[in-house]
């Protein structure tokens, strides 16, 4: 009776090995984690090889026993104990690491001001109040300007907030208040045709070891100020090191309040803020599911600001996730945008760069990327494309598109470049800092800056 009870505690064991490579591999950007990351790569390949191992001994063990073979069962058993024991604390293990158990959501977050997808009226897009408490309320939210104010009232207990502020006139000092609490300030977009001035980063990696978020902190302290005048604020992906882990959104969120509660903000999704199960808390966090969608989806996504015209799209290893569907979405929104408007385009994954090999991967001009979407770009005459996941900064130039990499945000700096891209036009791999952006008639004004906010260097793009 024994015997079985070992036998069949060693087939459980090797099964808990599939089922967590099986929930690996369902959870969105694990496909592109193991084409372009060796070392998890190898690691799933180990766990795979583990339970087959298992399964193996196991069954040979049934078989040694019914052939009352005792010397050799013996140690052939002990072996098989020994790994039914381990695979069993690797599976525990595993789904504590990644938050499966007990898989919960922090209480509560700091409200943040997001921008809703589509047009809204006078040329200024639909924002919202977004936030968690941490039991269910019905909240009020009084929001307006000088000259007038609403109210919002939540009819059912939630523990997720979502306001929308609409018909919001052009270049207004507008307010929002929770219940009555502290006046919070921001300005809405300029009118169409004024200048519009917005910041753009990636890659601030926020519970990474080697991360520099103080260097973080000090940017958003540069973009929050108000006498910088940021109209807008873009972070293109890798928030956070593991997405599944959500001490380090909670981290993440409180340094990036200092601008989000007061600054119109847009987020792109990045590879490791999805990484095993992370895709739900970038969702709850990022983009609620409550936010007013008018293209798109959470991930993929349009919206407008005058004539200038932001596709905020998913790409975040590389072009495994730029499927069908979100192809004929980006088609289908750059066709119906007028010729002389601006277009830009924002993702965390890269095209054109320049860069090293990697972990067996080439951080460098990425042919994924490359035939899937430049071709698109060129066709309906794209502006600029911003990307981070190379952690480096630079511009890139082909075919009168612009191609701006700003992975800068407080993540490891990369290596040196040992590739050097045909289509690069500057490049550098030594400074942290953010892209500074001022859209003004045909042209674009394009500002590296260092985390105090002086200028490593800047360049006039004319628009295509």
């Amino acid at each position: 009776m024994l015997k079985k009870i070992f036998f069949w505690l060693a087939i459980f064991a090797a099964a808990l090995m599939f089922v967590f490579l099986g929930w690996a591999f369902s959870q969105h950007g694990t496909i592109g984690l193991v084409t372009v990351n060796g070392t998890f790569q190898k690691l799933f390949i180990i766990l795979g090889v583990f339970g087959l191992i298992l399964l193996g001994l196991a069954l040979f063990e049934w078989r040694m026993q019914s052939r009352k073979q005792k010397r050799s069962t013996n140690i052939l058993s002990t072996a098989v104990r020994i790994l039914t024991v381990l695979g069993i604390a690797i599976f525990v293990f595993g789904f504590f690491y990644v938050g499966i158990i007990p898989g919960t959501l922090e209480a509560d977050q700091t409200p943040q001001l997001l921008i809703e997808s589509g047009s809204g009226t006078n040329g200024v897009p639909n924002m919202a109040v977004t936030y968690r408490t941490p039991t269910p309320t019905s909240d009020t939210l009084i929001w307006g300007s000088d000259a007038s104010d609403s109210t919002l009232k939540e009819t059912t207990p939630t523990r997720e907030h979502i306001f929308s502020l609409t018909n919001l006139q052009p270049d207004i000092r507008y307010w929002y208040q929770i219940d009555l609490g502290q006046k919070q300030y921001f300005n809405s977009l300029p009118a169409t045709g004024e200048p519009l001035h917005f910041a753009i980063t990636s890659d601030a990696h926020f519970g990474s070891g080697d991360s520099q978020n103080n260097l973080t902190a000090e940017m958003l302290q540069q973009i929050a100020n108000p006498a910088n005048k940021y109209n807008l604020l873009f972070s293109m992906g890798d928030l956070v090191e593991h997405g599944f882990t959500d001490s380090q959104w909670q981290t993440a969120l409180q340094a990036m309040s200092a601008v989000t509660e007061t600054i119109p903000t847009k987020y792109a999704v990045g590879n490791h803020d999805t990484l095993l199960g992370g895709l739900s808390r970038w969702e709850t966090y990022c983009d609620p599911a409550g936010m007013p969608l008018q293209n798109g989806t959470q991930l993929y996504q349009r919206f407008d600001a005058g004539n200038v015209h932001f596709l905020v799209i998913d790409l975040e290893w590389s072009a495994e996730d730029f499927n069908a569907a979100q192809s004929a979405w980006l088609e289908q929104q750059l066709a119906g945008i007028p010729k002389d408007d601006w277009k830009v385009v924002i993702g965390h994954g890269f095209y054109y760069a320049s860069g090293a090999n990697v972990d067996g991967w080439k951080w460098y001009d990425n042919p994924e990327t490359i035939d899937k979407l430049t071709p698109i770009f060129e066709k309906y005459g794209v502006d600029m494309v911003f990307s981070g996941h190379d952690h480096q900064m630079e511009l890139l130039q082909k075919d009168g598109i612009s191609y701006v990499i700003a992975g800068t945000f407080g993540g490891a700096l990369d290596t040196q470049r040992t590739y050097i891209s045909p289509e690069s036009v500057w490049y550098s791999s030594t400074n942290f800092g953010f892209a500074d952006v001022t859209i003004n008639g045909n042209n674009a004004d394009l500002v590296f800056r260092a985390p105090d906010g002086q200028a490593i260097n800047s360049f006039v793009i004319p628009k295509n």
